[in-house]
């Protein structure tokens, strides 16, 4: 692994601390604001939404200009608006507003990464480099939970959401002074029907809308482990409950870092389709019957939940890998960027309607409605092997990804 991959995937840990450090504190949050299952899965949303609206735009600038400076100054936006939000978040609707700038920050740093990522390295070990990138992402984003778990009785949520505001400040500085090599491909090319077509085909829309299913129920997973574990433990009498139920969530995202860069690697070497299927099948098993484990002993249910953990992200890398495999190298970025944009669209609605369904029903049927909205994703993936299989005489790449 180069020097290089190994300095994005450091800041982007540090960056990605402030994704999910709400959901790290949102049990506490919640009583001291009177704030409904709902309120909380908007409020989650909401930074989902400024992810969403401006991912495409940075993807846009990562074709034209060095994508270090989007990685830079994204980290910068996501840590001052998180230590905002430690200092003047009152209640629901100045949560909404800082978590979604949060989100436009955030924004900055994984696209852009990706394509460097992607450029930099050989096309056999390329879903190896992008199973460490995601997984640096997912080790980041789960870490806030175990922040939580260690300080929250020490310095509060307001400090757990400082310490992991902070970090993302400490991205930003590793970034400014990391060298970025001359290969990335950057075009002074304009925004047109034309280029988007060249974006928009067939092939990119099975693997963008596969992506999309796995971002539904990824996302709604992360949003609420902690809060389900918290949950979990409380209602079996567990002493500091809040702390182990964090400390359990924690551990649970970030052994997607492990799954995100052994599934990378799997897919060199077993092929992308195989590879996918494999976890989204088993994700949603675990997806569908998590939520009804409750009454269940914890040396039954935490066997199972850490299976979920695994499988959910383990495929994550490898639609992010195949996108940069079908498309062109200097449409990467934009590619990149619809993909998130698609995907994280969906991440927008999916913790939100599981805050829905956790108020009017119960955990059981929030996480079976987020598995059963998943089912898009392997129907996607067997027209997609159809299609690259009608195809793999005239493109050897197409080989690779089978």
């Amino acid at each position: 692994m180069t020097r290089l991959l190994w300095t994005l995937s450091i800041a982007q840990f540090l960056a990605m601390q402030v994704w999910f450090n709400f959901s790290a504190v949102m049990p506490v949050v919640e009583k001291e604001w009177d704030l409904s299952s709902t309120e909380s899965g908007i409020i989650v949303a909401f930074f989902h939404k400024g992810y969403v609206a401006a991912v495409f735009f940075y993807s846009f600038l990562s074709d034209r200009y060095n994508p270090k400076y989007s990685f830079m100054y994204g980290a910068l936006i996501a840590g001052v608006s998180g230590i905002l939000f430690s200092v003047l978040a009152q209640g629901f609707w100045s949560a909404l507003l800082l978590r979604f700038i949060s989100g436009v920050g955030i924004a900055g740093i994984y696209v852009p990464g990706m394509k460097i990522v992607a450029q930099t390295s050989s096309d056999r070990a390329r879903g190896t480099a992008m199973g460490l990138f995601v997984g640096s992402l997912v080790v980041g984003s789960g870490f806030s939970l175990l922040v939580s778990g260690l300080f929250i009785n020490l310095v509060g949520w307001k400090g757990v959401i400082l310490i992991t505001s902070c970090s993302a400040i400490l991205a930003a500085s590793l970034i400014y002074f990391s060298r970025i090599p001359e290969n990335i491909h950057i075009h002074n090319q304009r925004l047109s029907m034309a280029l988007l077509k060249r974006v928009l085909t067939r092939k990119n829309l099975l693997v963008n809308i596969s992506y999309t299913g796995h971002c539904w129920e990824l996302y709604a997973m992360w949003a609420w482990i902690g809060p389900f574990m918290v949950y979990y433990f409380q209602t079996h009498d567990v002493s500091n409950a809040i702390s182990v139920g964090n400390f359990i969530g924690a551990f649970v995202v970030m052994i997607g870092g492990i799954a995100s860069f052994i599934g990378g690697r799997m897919s060199d070497s077993f092929g992308r389709l195989k590879s996918i299927k494999l976890f989204i099948y088993t994700s949603i098993a675990c997806s569908l019957a998590i939520g009804w484990l409750i009454p269940v002993s914890m040396w039954i249910l935490l066997p199972i939940v850490f299976i979920y953990g695994f499988t959910i992200i383990a495929d994550s890398p490898i639609y992010n890998t195949m996108i940069t495999e079908i498309s062109d190298p200097e449409i990467t970025g934009i590619a990149l960027g619809i993909q998130s944009v698609l995907g994280f669209s969906a991440t927008i609605f999916s913790p939100m309607i599981f805050g829905i369904l956790l108020d009017y029903f119960n955990w059981g049927v929030a996480f079976t409605a987020i598995g059963v909205m998943t089912i898009i994703t392997p129907i996607c993936i067997s027209f997609l092997k159809k299609r690259l299989s009608e195809e793999i005489e005239a493109d050897i790449r197409g080989t690779d990804i089978l």
